[in-house]
C-alpha cells in the first residue's frame, strides 16, 4: 500500500498537468478564433485597393501570377501581392476597441482612409474591408467589415502593404527567365562585341575569337540581367520618337539571349544618355543600373578562360610526362603516389601534390590566337575521376610558359617558366625510406 499510494499520486499529477495544458491549448486557439477579422476558404484572385486621396488600384492573378489592371495593364510584384493574399486569407486583427461602435468618425472610419475589396476563387461576393485612422500610440490602424460595427485593431504591417506608391506593385524585374536553359549570348556595341555558345555544360567564345569561355563570368552576365530592375518606368508604350528621345535607336549595346526551345530570342537595347542607362524592350523603355551597362559591356578577352585546366588538383588518379627524352608516370594508390616510369618507388605526396596545384593554378595573362609552328617542349597527360583524360602542351616563348589543352586552336602566355614546375631531377619526389 506503501509503495502504491506515491504511484497512484503521481499519475493524477501526470493528468492534471496534461489537462492543464490541453485546456490552455484550446483557450489559446479559442482566443485566435475570436481576433479573426477574416476566414478565407479559397486562395484570394482579385484585390482591389481603393484610397481616399484618389488611387485606385486593381490587381488579378491568373495563371499563377498577379497582374495589375488599374491604373496600368501590366505584370504586378508577385511578392508583394501574395504577401498580402496570404495575410488576408486568414486575418486576425491585434486587438478589439469596441464591438457595436456608434461615432465611426473618431477612428477614421465613417470616410475609411482605404478599401480594400477582396474576391476569392470561385466566389461573386466580395469581402471588403474599411480602414481608417492610425492609432495614436502607434501605426496600428483602425478597421473593421463593411456594414460591420466591430472595430478592431490591425497590424501597421499589413496596412504598409496598402499603402505603397503605384509603381511599388509593379514588377520591376526587366527580364526574367531561367539561367540555365540559356544557350546563346550576342552582344554588340560601340565598344564591345562578342558571341557566346553553350555547348553541355561550357560556355565557348565565337567571335571575335574562337575560345574556351569563363563558365562563371558568362553566368555572371545572364544574372545581372536577369537581377535589374527599372528604377524608372520611362514609357510602357514608345513610340518611335520615344525611343529616339533616350537614344535607343542607335543602342549602344544590343544584346540578344537565345533560350533552349524557344525560337526568338530575348532582346534588349541599351543606351547612356545624360548621366542615365535607359533600356528598351519591346515597346517598354525603362532607366536601370549602370552596373548592367557595365557587366555587359565587357571585352571579348575579360570573357575568356584563363585556366590551363579545368579541374582540380585533388581529382587526378594518374600523370604522365613526355619532356624532351624524359618520360615520367605516376599512380595515386589511395592517398599515396607511386612512380611507375622510369624507376618504380613511393614518391614524396606534398611535392606531387605541389606540382599538380602548380598546373591547376597557372592563368593566362595573354593569349596568341592562331599560332605557327607550335612545338611543345612538354606533353602531360592526366587522367581523372570517372577515367575523363586531359592532354596539355606546354613551351615556352621570350622567356615566358606558353601552353594549351591540346586541340585548342590558341595558346595561353603564363608568368611562368618550365623550370618553375618541373624539377630539376625527378629522382628528387623519391619518398624517403624509412629506417
Amino acid at each position: 500500500m506503501r509503495i502504491r499510494t506515491p504511484i497512484i499520486l503521481f499519475l493524477i499529477l501526470i493528468l492534471l498537468v496534461g489537462g492543464i495544458y490541453i485546456l490552455s491549448k484550446y483557450q489559446e486557439k479559442k482566443k485566435q478564433e475570436e481576433k479573426r477579422l477574416v476566414k478565407l476558404e479559397e486562395a484570394v484572385q482579385r484585390i482591389e485597393i481603393k484610397r481616399k486621396e484618389g488611387i485606385d488600384l486593381l490587381f488579378e492573378k491568373a495563371n499563377g501570377k498577379w497582374r495589375m489592371r488599374k491604373p496600368k495593364d501590366v505584370e504586378a510584384d508577385d511578392y508583394v501581392l501574395g504577401r498580402i493574399a496570404d495575410e488576408v486569407k486568414d486575418f486576425k486583427y491585434e486587438r478589439l476597441v469596441e464591438e457595436k461602435a456608434v461615432n465611426l468618425k473618431k477612428y477614421g472610419l465613417e470616410k475609411p482612409e482605404i478599401l480594400l475589396k477582396l474576391m476569392e476563387r470561385g466566389s461573386n461576393t466580395p469581402i471588403e474591408i474599411e480602414i481608417g485612422d492610425k492609432n495614436p500610440l502607434n501605426s496600428n490602424r483602425y478597421a473593421k467589415l463593411k456594414n460591420s460595427t466591430k472595430v478592431v485593431i490591425i497590424s501597421s504591417i499589413f496596412t504598409d502593404l496598402l499603402t505603397k506608391e503605384p509603381i511599388d506593385y509593379r514588377e520591376k524585374k526587366i527580364a526574367k527567365f531561367d539561367e540555365t536553359k540559356a544557350v546563346r549570348i550576342e552582344v554588340k556595341g560601340k565598344e564591345t562585341s562578342y558571341k557566346l555558345i553553350k555547348r553541355g555544360k561550357d560556355w565557348n567564345l565565337e567571335s571575335p575569337v574562337k575560345s574556351l569561355a569563363d563558365n562563371y563570368k558568362c553566368d555572371d552576365l545572364l544574372y545581372s540581367i536577369t537581377g535589374a530592375e527599372a528604377k524608372e518606368f520611362v514609357s510602357d508604350s514608345a513610340n518611335e520618337d520615344k525611343i529616339k528621345q533616350y537614344g535607343l535607336n542607335k543602342p549602344s549595346l544590343e544584346v540578344k539571349i537565345t533560350l533552349k526551345g524557344k525560337e526568338k530570342p530575348i532582346i534588349l537595347n541599351l543606351s547612356k544618355n545624360k548621366g542615365n542607362v535607359y533600356l528598351l524592350r519591346g515597346s517598354s523603355i525603362y532607366r536601370v543600373e549602370e552596373s548592367l551597362y557595365k557587366t555587359l559591356s565587357k571585352k571579348p578577352k575579360e570573357l575568356r578562360e584563363k585556366r590551363l585546366v579545368r579541374f582540380y588538383s585533388f581529382d587526378v588518379k594518374n600523370f604522365s610526362w613526355k619532356k624532351g627524352k624524359e618520360e615520367f608516370s605516376a599512380k595515386k594508390e589511395g592517398k599515396e603516389w607511386k612512380a611507375l616510369r622510369p624507376f618504380k618507388s613511393k614518391l614524396n605526396r606534398e611535392k606531387v601534390d605541389g606540382f599538380l596545384r602548380s598546373i591547376e593554378d597557372l592563368e593566362a595573362s595573354d593569349y596568341i590566337d592562331n599560332p605557327s609552328g607550335f612545338k611543345p617542349a612538354v606533353i602531360l597527360n592526366f587522367t581523372l575521376e570517372k577515367g575523363k583524360k586531359v592532354s596539355v602542351e606546354l613551351g615556352e616563348k621570350d622567356g615566358k610558359l606558353i601552353g594549351r589543352e591540346r586541340g585548342l586552336g590558341y595558346l595561353l602566355v603564363m608568368k611562368k617558366k618550365l623550370s618553375d614546375i618541373f624539377p630539376e631531377n625527378i629522382k628528387d619526389w623519391k619518398a624517403e625510406e624509412k629506417k
